[in-house]
């Protein structure tokens, strides 16, 4: 297509990306009928020689792959005249698939735009489409290698309105290859030497992806991922739209936004961003620290709305904060492709540590924060007993966390757990029991639930392998929570079921609205330590029916229990005295409690100030740039 010769040719200008080169002028053919790929090669070769970027304003077929590294480093990057009005279709089969069980594949030659070793690059206003129909194999969730876009070890990345379907892995992809390369002289690689404990991220040649950014795209119909990233430090990922990610007969991949397993990741934000119906999971990281979720839209995505949990690094600083998670309950899979009735369970929000039960030089601290979060259709499916509002796992020994589950609003058909905590801390390498219980304040929580379902409880907290030579650690706090259910509840303990090596139990200021029958006592709460001491007050049940039984709480193994001005039906409840001096300091003593724990939140993940563009159309070609009208 390209004329060799092009000594030559025009500049233009644009008020919103600089100078630039149009494909076009080149020989590209914007039909798309003919392979545009030698012509883009051409305007790649003068957008380098001027420090330009390159234009493309038409529907484009390539060969092969658009390609950015040393041999044209000067070029700024590529854009379009908006998502669905400029196309790069590429349909190159692949060879060979990829093996996720090391996710360690070099797969830069199989994507349709390859960033390799560059900075400072933008990538805006268009859409890549993969067309080849290798895009599902039955049981196999992970063989494809073909991503529309891939940033290798490469900083300052801008990704901005861009649109990226049919890719059989990621829509786009940030990683590094050289995070799997030795230095001179070491006989580790030096994701090798992180999992050790022998570098970490302040070490000045580790591997990373800094700063990049993935922002106003639209992602939708990939294979495994609409965004996936690994080896990154301080990555944004902002205002997209992730939508329809996976496939319907597979419930082991499919994610709106994910951090890749087996990578360690520092500063990760997500923000803003809407999903739609993936097949898996809308927002989620595989491993990484000091993560940021926020502001979220989440709207039927199938198995987990968000979440967080490490593999191989360590975790210790998560906020997930004012997202609005959607579940849709009749986006299910009843049979998996490979496993059978496996993927019937649902978490609206989940947080596991060190899933593999490592040693992965954890902090001291850890800090995790859910608040502010609203969950709707909450809906059981197929009796699960994994259905969760909101899950909490800790397989870290000796990381003394505080959890906070505050001000987030539930409501749905029927659920197993309305909040869980489910701690084993035992030190799986060096054999012996964990520190146990941390601080875990879940306060100022709402939830309307039509049926509380058989076989669980709203609110379970758990210690594994806590036992006589595990020392009393950590406080629980249930304040001010206002929890309906409406139907019938069914669970074995009718609000919470509480096992726990923590020093204190605070259950205080929560109002419960229960229908159905009442048979089964309100709360049961053990201990490991008779020196534990319990406060129960200022706590009021409506419901339907006969008198509570006298048991309406249950203790196990705690000598110091205090009870005042709990009611049912606006009578005392028996066993609960009017609140004296005792009850009026504890209830000041909880206060303070809270108070230390909004101060103990804090997070350690740098926010750098990225430039901003100026929007204004490109005065030269008087377009209209779309954003998210095709949306």
């Amino acid at each position: 297509m390209s004329n060799p010769d092009y000594r030559s040719y025009k500049i233009y200008n644009s008020s919103k990306y600089g100078k630039y080169i149009n494909v076009n002028d080149f020989g590209a053919d914007p039909t798309g009928k003919l392979d545009s790929l030698a012509a883009i090669k051409s305007a790649l070769n003068v957008a380098h020689k001027e420090s330009a970027m390159v234009h493309f304003d038409g529907k484009y077929y390539i060969s092969n792959q658009i390609v950015l590294d040393n041999s044209n480093s000067n070029v700024k990057g590529l854009f379009g005249t908006g998502m669905g009005k400029t196309t790069i279709s590429f349909d190159k089969a692949q060879t060979g698939e990829f093996n996720p069980n090391t996710n360690h594949d070099d797969i830069r030659s199989d994507a349709g735009i390859l960033v390799d070793h560059q900075n400072n690059k933008t990538i805006a206003d268009l859409s890549i489409k993969y067309t080849n129909s290798d895009f599902y194999r039955k049981g196999l969730s992970y063989f494809g290698k073909v991503n529309g876009i891939l940033v290798n070890d490469s900083d300052n990345t801008l990704i901005s309105k861009v649109e990226v379907s049919g890719a059989n892995r990621a829509g786009v992809l940030f990683t590094s290859t050289d995070a799997l390369t030795k230095e001179e002289n070491n006989k580790y690689t030096y994701k090798d030497r992180v999992i050790k404990g022998e570098i970490d991220e302040n070490y000045e040649t580790l591997p990373l992806g800094e700063n990049n950014r993935v922002v106003d795209s639209y992602m939708h119909h990939n294979r495994v991922a609409g965004v996936m990233l690994g080896y990154q430090k301080n990555f944004l990922g902002e205002n997209n739209h992730l939508a329809w990610n996976g496939h319907e007969n597979d419930g082991g991949t499919g994610y709106g936004m994910a951090a890749m397993a087996g990578s360690y990741n520092y500063g990760v934000t997500y923000r803003g961003n809407t999903t739609d119906h993936n097949y898996r999971k809308g927002l989620d990281i595989h491993d990484g620290n000091n993560i940021t979720i926020e502001n979220n839209t989440l709207n039927g995505d199938r198995l987990y709305g968000i979440a967080a949990y490490n593999r191989q690094f360590s975790m210790s600083n998560v906020k997930i904060a004012n997202n609005h998670i959607i579940q849709d309950p009749e986006f299910r899979l009843y049979n998996d492709d490979d496993l059978g009735k496996h993927y019937h369970m649902y978490s609206g929000i989940q947080v596991q540590t060190n899933t593999q039960l490592k040693d992965l030089h954890t902090a001291d601290k850890g800090y995790f924060d859910i608040s502010n979060n609203k969950i709707d259709n909450l809906t059981l499916y197929e009796n699960n007993i994994q259905t969760y509002g909101i899950e909490f796992r800790n397989h870290e020994p000796n990381m003394d966390y505080v959890l906070n589950i505050t001000n987030n609003e539930i409501t749905g058909d029927s659920t197993k757990y309305i909040a869980a905590i489910i701690n084993d801390t035992y030190d799986y390498v060096h054999k012996h029991n964990g520190v146990g219980t941390g601080t875990i304040n879940i306060s100022d929580n709402k939830a309307t639930i039509g049926t509380m379902a058989a076989g669980a409880v709203p609110f379970y907290i758990e210690e594994k392998h806590i036992n006589g030579d595990t020392e009393p650690h950590g406080t629980v706090v249930m304040n001010n929570n206002d929890i309906s259910v409406t139907n019938e509840s069914n669970g074995y303990r009718e609000i919470a079921a509480i096992n726990s090596n923590a020093k204190e139990f605070n259950i205080t200021n929560n109002h419960f609205d229960w229908h159905g029958k009442m048979d089964k006592p309100l709360f049961e709460i053990n201990s490991n330590h008779k020196s534990a001491t319990l406060n129960v007050i200022n706590n009021d049940i409506d419901f339907e029916g006969a008198g509570l039984s006298k048991d309406w709480f249950k203790t196990g193994n705690i000598n110091d229990i205090y009870s005042a001005n709990n009611t049912g039906n606006d009578k005392l409840l028996h066993g609960s005295q009017n609140l004296d001096e005792q009850g009026t300091k504890a209830l000041k003593h909880v206060d303070s409690l809270l108070s230390d724990i909004s101060d103990s939140i804090t997070y350690d993940s740098e926010q750098p100030v990225y430039p901003v563009f100026n929007d204004e159309a490109i005065h030269d070609y008087d377009l209209n740039y779309a954003s998210s009208g095709i949306m």
